[in-house]
């Protein structure tokens, strides 16, 4: 099963050009930040409160992204705002991009292409191998948004990340988005980290 910031980075990117959407790019550091999080929280090492992240189980999780948050948020001598953990995370996500895209592509779900642009400056594009499960968690998504199916946590948390990284019109018909944008914010407000993402967001830009 794919991590919620692994199904997050995927709809984030272009299906054939393999690179980050334009309208996410600068959401998607504080998303996958907050990704981490609610990840660790649907493993019970986390509850996630307005006032701060409270660590319930210190026990590894076996995933290297994961266990470092988890150890960062132990250490700290005092409780701190989701905001404050978000921003942080986010700031260092150039390396957490990295692993979960490698992720995705030892998984055969990515291709990994070194390109040059304007023949000099080197990139590196992800485009997308096998998209069945892209197509699956749009899937859960679309059930929820638009047939109004109750949502389990992952799925909830979820489509709180897709409202927050702005991913509406990658993800649903244009005669389908009005209905879908008043659908994700209902279910994504009553989050706490959903609010501190969009603090941290509002707060760089």
């Amino acid at each position: 099963m794919l991590s919620l910031a692994q199904e997050l980075l995927l709809l984030a990117l272009h299906d054939e050009k393999g690179s980050v959407r334009w309208v996410a790019t600068s959401r998607l550091p504080y998303c996958l930040a907050g990704a981490l999080l609610m990840e660790l929280s649907l493993m019970k090492r986390l509850r996630i409160t307005t006032t701060g992240p409270e660590v319930l189980d210190r026990t590894p999780t076996g995933q290297p992204l994961l266990d470092e948050t988890l150890r960062m948020i132990d250490s700290a001598q005092k409780v701190k705002a989701p905001y404050y953990w978000v921003s942080k995370l986010g700031r260092r996500i150039k390396s957490t991009k990295s692993n979960l895209l490698k992720g995705l592509v030892d998984q055969g779900i990515l291709n990994r292409e070194e390109h040059r642009i304007l023949g000099i400056f080197p990139t590196t594009r992800y485009p997308s191998r096998d998209d069945r499960s892209r197509k699956d968690i749009t899937s859960r998504v679309c059930a929820v948004v638009l047939r109004r199916e109750h949502p389990d946590p992952r799925t909830t948390m979820l489509i709180s990340l897709v409202y927050t990284c702005a991913l509406t019109n990658s993800i649903f018909d244009k005669d389908e988005r009005r209905d879908a944008r008043q659908r994700l914010k209902e279910i994504a407000k009553p989050l706490p980290i959903t609010q501190a993402i969009k603090k941290a967001i509002q707060r760089a830009q």
